[in-house]
């Protein structure tokens, strides 16, 4: 997408009875933070520097909010970078310098402050893939016209003194993305006022701001198939960002990686204009696809580290010449590796914990890769391998295998190497074999099994493989995230 920068003056204005309605316009940091260059010279008649008061305001953003400010003690003018739109005088032009100044001015870089305004922050922004804009320059200029000092308590009237830290505060607000609140329990109302610490309103506000796709319900998702359905009464962008004004519906899940995976990202419908949105723990959008697959399908393919991340099954806001912006989907999540794959954390039964690492795969090449995606009619090998936890090596203990239908029902392998039914009601668990534990166990969970021939021509299958002792039979140490399996292809 071609982006565009343009910028927005947001102001604190002077002493007044108006105000002004609540305000998150969706523009914000992409990564949740900026560096703030706090280094203004001079100090209050109190005897506390400037940039030590900004750099406390700006703390306190930090300690109640998603976002966090950092700090370049240098000093930087405010303007560097800025210049007259010859269109309106009231609003910058060009790109800035793509660093956040502080100081003191007479003039907003050349233009009349106006009457009463304290203080002016401008922000320029450039386009993002999720239709609110990034902010990539937030710059503060002080009017230095007016009489300043740094104490807290209520505004000292009498002798026209305006404290400086609580509209550092305020514009430090408008940095971040924050417009003027309704409420007058907010520092950022419109209008200066007693109030000099963060209220419930500002926090709220940012917290929305830059929860990012958290501030949708979140849906846990693994490798494998999953179908959802796009209607009235799911989450908007607009919601999820925080802003804006993408009406579009959205819903979101959230993976884990163990490891750096090559994945791919499928959503397809016989109706809706699937648009997919990949992105990272701090909701920063990796990559948008809307027909990657085919049609009005979507796909994504690339390479990510081990973490945290999420998956928006998105459309289009408003109609589209694709398809419908609403109906059933069908999500998909599959890998390739050239090593068997990490199973992410290690959990149990009875609520113990152990060190114990697990890995395991789906191969139809004897190991030379591994992927949880299999054609029907090709015989596969589910692999798997058990670190054991050193306190359980050398000891009497067993190996369970499970295999997890899409249907929901649970078969448990037997010593013979069937999968036979798992009585829930009994609770009795079926032990593939036992034996003294050694530091890694080496598991063959399914060995030359073809979906096809099996009655499976398509189906999706989840395995988990998992140790006890059996001085503690009742105790079962396996892997949360299992070794999904889609045949079908």
């Amino acid at each position: 997408m071609t982006s565009t920068k343009t910028a927005l003056l947001l102001v604190l204005l002077g002493i007044s009875l108006n105000a002004f309605a609540a305000n998150i316009p969706g523009k914000k940091w992409p990564g949740n933070t900026t560096e703030m260059y706090i280094g203004m010279p001079g100090t209050a008649p109190s005897g506390i520097a400037w940039s030590d008061a900004l750099r406390k305001a700006a703390q306190a953003w930090n300690d109640t909010t998603p976002f966090t400010f950092t700090f370049n003690s240098q000093f930087l003018d405010p303007c560097t970078g800025y210049s007259k739109n010859p269109a309106n005088s009231n609003f910058p032009n060009g790109d800035g310098d793509s660093r956040n100044g502080t100081g003191f001015n007479t003039t907003v870089c050349g233009n009349d402050f106006g009457s009463g305004v304290l203080a002016v922050t401008l922000i320029y922004t450039e386009s993002n893939l999720l239709g609110a804009e990034d902010i990539t320059e937030a710059d503060i200029v002080f009017n230095s016209n007016e009489r300043y000092d740094i104490y807290d308590g209520p505004l000292r009237f009498q002798t026209r003194t305006q404290d400086f830290g609580r509209i550092a505060l305020h514009e430090l607000g408008h940095v971040l993305g924050l417009g003027h609140e309704q409420t007058a329990s907010a520092i950022m109302k419109a209008t200066i006022g007693n109030l000099d610490s963060l209220q419930e309103d500002d926090i709220n506000g940012a917290t929305t701001l830059y929860n990012g796709y958290r501030n949708c319900p979140v849906t846990s998702f693994g490798f494998g198939r999953s179908s959802g359905s796009l209607a009235t009464g799911d989450c908007r962008v607009r919601e999820l960002i925080g802003g804006g004004s993408d009406d579009s519906f959205v819903d979101t899940y959230e993976f884990e990686l163990a490891q750096p995976t090559q994945i791919t990202l499928e959503m397809r419908s016989p109706s809706l204009d699937s648009v997919l949105v990949l992105m990272d723990a701090r909701s920063d959008v990796l990559d948008v696809d809307d027909d990657g697959a085919g049609g009005c399908n979507s796909r994504i393919t690339t390479t990510l580290a081990a973490g945290t991340y999420a998956v928006l099954a998105n459309t289009f806001d408003g109609k589209s010449d694709c398809g419908d912006t609403f109906g059933p989907y069908e999500l998909t999540l599959s890998y390739q590796s050239s090593t068997l794959p990490l199973l992410g954390r290690e959990t149990s039964l009875r609520g113990g914990s152990s060190t114990a690492r697990f890995s395991g795969g789906v191969t139809q090449n004897g190991g030379l890769s591994y992927s949880n995606l299999a054609k029907s009619t090709q015989p596969v090998d589910i692999k798997g391998s058990i670190q054991v936890d050193s306190a359980h090596q050398g000891k009497a203990g067993f190996i369970v295998v499970a295999a997890v239908m899409d249907n929901g029902r649970i078969y448990l392998r037997n010593s013979v190497g069937e999968f036979v039914p798992y009585d829930q009601a009994g609770g009795v668990i079926t032990k593939a074999y036992s034996k003294v534990l050694g530091a890694v166990e080496n598991v063959d969970i399914l060995r030359n099994f073809t979906p096809l021939v099996a009655g499976y021509p398509s189906a999706q299958v989840n395995f988990l493989m998992g140790y006890g002792l059996s001085s503690n039979p009742d105790e079962l140490y396996f892997h949360a995230a299992p070794i999904n399996l889609l045949t079908g292809l």
